[in-house]
């Protein structure tokens, strides 16, 4: 009987190590194809030659002016295109068991080099949301600590936000002063000259060359030792600015688009929407973590769909309007469109046109706020009761989420509606919702005292499962507060260990409802506060934001108030409540 000689395509020991096996033995067991051995070999070789990604892996070198290796989605597909397909598609040399772990592999081991990589780096990054003529544009900067430390430590901090000498700056929310096309960008103005170091402090060091579009450094008053908060963007090479100006850090995400942006036409309106330190390590750990999907779970037979739930809900309430069902299925029908797009900017930007355009001749009702940038928009019909405020997206890169909230309309039938509706208590929310994109996108709507979840399934949402509840352990905790008192006293008794922190308060909030953990974040929206906590109440967690754990003791003072939140079990939240209420 003949032999087929197979090879080891990685050196993985869940790939085929098995040599001189018989054919009739290959059969029975993996259930592959008969071949022959000079086309085995050719498949083979195939896949080894294109299963590159060891070899650049290895040859990445941390050099000063080189973009660092990064493995986005766009990369991988390109890297392991072949093999994947080839797995995918049914090649002989792998069971169909083994495809799934062969791909899950190639990526893990993908993204572990990435943050080896990185942390082999030693670098702090930081990431900031451009605002370029009402459009959002995120970048991620590289700092290099090892060349100037200093000018490294001070540009973080205005990200973050610092005091000095009494007084409060952050780059958040400022505009870039000056625009020189093919030039650079100027930004970090404020009333005066002012560092974290009190003035002007010195020049560190020239080691990093403005040869490349990116590149960020300091800007002085003309000589040298006179750096401050002022920082530039170089948006070509610009040499002159050697050993004249400290340079300290580069765009490593982001700078593609925005230089594409801005050669279309001249645009003045440049603002850092958004900024602060971006842990790599956390985002990703959260790719990582892509193919064990939290909230996969199977769905009932004959699911019903969201449509039918809604109005079948409706008819247990005599008095119920139909306006009201309409206006949640219209929202709901909102962030399944946003969820085709939600990785993709400008597909994103369409669905949030639509949801403009739609709004304005909707007969639902009155007034929508979109708290991603602040716009009010007024419906046609100034018949309807009703009012919404609407997170069109919330989180960057992996993980993203929408959510709403709506209000009954406050003033008479007779006078026009204005923002100053939206200032109620918490307890006079008519429904609220969220929606978690992902490989699992799942959608949970509230009203009254139950909590209903749906997962989308064949383009339309099914219901999953009714009143939620938080488990009563925790399996993870997410934390972007500096707090002695958090860190010593509840995160260290954490019977957990796992930080698992994203920009996207809603799915953390998803997160906790059905994993159980504890969340902890400063400077949310009292919307968006609003909404955690009504889920938490609903599903037995507790929650403190604006000073109390009593949900319906919560009011909108202002639609821009800030807040912070807590979220979780009862026995950590009411530690971290009795500790902040007696410093009080």
């Amino acid at each position: 009987m003949s032999k087929i000689k197979v090879m080891s395509v990685t050196g993985n020991p869940d790939l085929l190590h098995f040599k001189n096996l018989q054919l009739t033995e290959r059969k029975k067991t993996y259930e592959i194809q008969e071949m022959h051995e000079s086309e085995y070999d050719h498949q083979v070789k195939l896949l080894k030659r294109d299963a590159s990604l060891r070899i650049q892996i290895k040859k990445l070198q941390p050099l000063c002016n080189q973009e660092p290796f990064t493995m986005d989605d766009s990369f991988m597909s390109k890297t392991v295109k072949r093999p994947l397909l080839l797995i995918q598609n049914g090649t002989p040399t792998v069971h169909a068991s083994r495809r799934i772990k062969f791909t899950q592999s190639m990526i893990s081991q993908a993204y572990e080099s990435q943050l080896r990589f990185f942390n082999s780096r030693k670098n702090t990054y930081v990431q900031m949301m451009l605002s370029i003529d009402d459009q959002l544009y995120p970048v991620i900067i590289e700092l290099f600590n090892e060349f100037a430390p200093k000018a490294c430590e001070n540009f973080t901090k205005f990200c973050e936000g610092v005091n000095v000498e009494g007084k409060f700056y952050s780059y958040k929310k400022s505009r870039f002063t000056k625009y020189k096309p093919n030039g650079f960008l100027q930004g970090g103005q404020f009333d005066k000259k002012v560092s974290i170091y009190g003035g002007y402090f010195e020049d560190e060091s020239y080691a990093l060359k403005h040869d490349c579009e990116g590149i960020i450094g300091f800007a002085n008053d003309g000589f040298q030792h006179t750096n401050h908060s002022q920082f530039y963007i170089t948006l070509a090479p610009m040499p002159f600015f050697d050993y004249k100006r400290v340079a300290f850090g580069k765009i490593i995400r982001g700078m593609k688009q925005i230089l594409k942006v801005l050669k279309q036409e001249q645009h003045t309106d440049i603002v850092i929407y958004d900024c602060g330190r971006y842990d790599h390590q956390a985002q990703i750990r959260l790719k990582l973590e892509k193919f064990t999907d939290d909230f996969y779970s199977n769905i009932p037979e004959n699911a019903q769909s969201f449509n039918k739930f809604i109005e079948a809900e409706q008819l247990k309430h005599n008095e119920a309007s139909g306006d009201f069902t309409q206006l949640v299925k219209y929202l709901v029908e909102q962030m399944r469109i946003i969820s085709k797009f939600v990785y993709s900017l400008t597909g994103l930007k369409k669905a949030i046109q639509q949801l403009n355009e739609s709004f304005l001749k909707t007969q639902y009702c009155q007034i929508l706020y979109i708290l991603d940038n602040q716009q009010t928009l007024q419906a046609d019909n100034q018949q309807s009761k009703y009012i919404v405020a609407f997170r069109a997206v919330d989180g960057t890169d992996s993980c993203r989420a929408s959510a709403f909230i709506i209000f009954k309309k406050q003033t008479t039938v007779f006078k026009q509606v204005t923002l100053n509706d939206f200032k109620q208590q918490a307890e006079q929310i008519a429904c609220m919702g969220y929606c978690v994109y992902g490989q699992t996108t799942q959608l949970v709507v509230g009203t009254g005292y139950n909590l209903s979840m749906f997962t989308l399934q064949n383009n339309d949402f099914k219901l999953q499962q009714q009143e939620l509840q938080i488990p009563k352990k925790e399996t993870f905790y997410s934390n972007n507060i500096k707090d002695d008192f958090l860190q010593n006293k509840i995160i260290a008794n954490l019977p957990t260990k796992v930080m698992r922190y994203t920009d996207s308060i809603f799915t953390t909030l998803h997160r906790v409802v059905r994993l159980g953990g504890l969340a902890m974040y400063k400077e949310v929206s009292i919307f968006e506060a609003i909404i955690c906590a009504f889920t938490l109440a609903r599903s037995w967690g507790w929650s403190f934001c604006d000073g109390t754990t009593t949900f319906n003791q919560i009011k909108i003072r202002d639609i821009n108030q800030l807040t912070y939140l807590y979220l979780g079990q009862q026995k950590w939240i009411q530690k971290i409540e009795n500790h902040f209420l007696s410093i009080v």
